[in-house]
């Protein structure tokens, strides 16, 4: 007797017969192959986040980004919300990717071949793209860049619950290599900052006679600086004192009025550049404006709706 054989009960008196073992590969649909997936669905947002962070920082905005750190504190709420999302996102898009990629690879070529994963994944990610240029209207760039960033997580996702699937779990395998790639993404951040690569956009340093002047809204709102310390607003459009009853409309948030204006440096970088207004005539009479833009096109910006995600009320010049 071998260790091949099993005993054969549809007998009445029993035999002992070979031991049959399936043909072709393991199935797909396995608790391995969707940890393995979720895993790397997970740790694939974790290092999006974090290059997120790093092109963040060299982009104009009027307020100061977190960069490739924000990744480290968004950490544990992704852990409670994203391994959840990850494990449903493995078993309703990546475990599908693999199990089309094995079919069409077994109807073409008659075996399972791994460079079918990336190729099903295709069609997912265009969809996930075309969702959100519809619901978003980002950019061309912007777009490019998430259906890049989705074609790669599914990809990536659908390599790895295939290895799974194949040769067992692969969970600490993904964490591992995740954890890895995150330290060395974060160090080549760094060093591209370090050594000038890459540059942290910061606003330009301005001074009080640089500000003087007339700044437009694009709408027909002006708001005039003058030297001797004097303003004057021309249907500036004045948020903070919006309606909340439902009749915010353009022309209710208009106003035209003079008063005075300070320009404040910071004590410690450009961000904490400050120009205070007081203007009477105008729902809120004194209010605050950042400086922001670039040295050949600055902008005043003032800060405005929910606190979380502001909206910005921009004027230049």
């Amino acid at each position: 007797m071998t260790k091949n054989t099993v005993w054969d009960t549809r007998r009445p008196w029993g035999t002992w017969q070979p031991e049959r073992k399936a043909s072709g590969p393991p199935p797909v649909w396995s608790g391995q192959s969707i940890v393995a997936g979720a895993a790397a669905l997970f740790m694939g947002g974790v290092l999006a986040f974090e290059v997120y962070g790093l092109a963040e920082v060299t982009r104009e905005a009027p307020e100061q980004a977190l960069g490739p750190e924000r990744a480290v504190l968004a950490l544990p709420f992704m852990a409670c919300f994203g391994v959840p999302f990850a494990l449903v996102g493995s078993l309703l898009v990546v475990l599908p990717v693999v199990w089309a990629a094995r079919r069409a690879s077994d109807r073409t070529t008659g075996r399972d071949t791994w460079w079918w994963a990336p190729a099903v994944a295709v069609l997912p990610a265009l969809l996930a793209t075309a969702v959100a240029g519809i619901a978003l209207r980002p950019g061309p760039g912007t777009l490019a860049l998430v259906g890049l960033t989705a074609y790669a997580l599914l990809a990536g996702s659908a390599l790895l619950a295939r290895d799974a699937a194949l040769h067992g779990g692969r969970l600490l395998r993904v964490l591992g290599y995740g954890a890895a790639a995150a330290v060395a993404v974060f160090g080549l951040g760094a060093a591209a900052f370090g050594t000038g690569l890459l540059t942290e956009y910061r606003p330009p340093e301005m001074t009080a006679a640089q500000l003087t002047g007339t700044w437009g809204d694009g709408h027909g709102g002006t708001l005039r600086l003058s030297a001797d310390g004097t303003a004057r607003a021309e249907r500036l459009t004045e948020h903070h004192s919006a309606p909340r009853d439902g009749a915010d409309t353009a022309a209710a948030r208009r106003c035209t009025g003079t008063g005075r204006w300070t320009y404040e440096p910071g004590d410690a970088t450009s961000w904490d550049q400050r120009v205070e207004l007081t203007l009477s005539g105008c729902g809120s009479d004194a209010t605050e404006w950042s400086v922001g833009g670039t040295p050949d096109r600055p902008k005043l910006l003032q800060r405005y709706g929910d606190v979380d995600e502001p909206d910005w009320y921009t004027l230049t010049r």
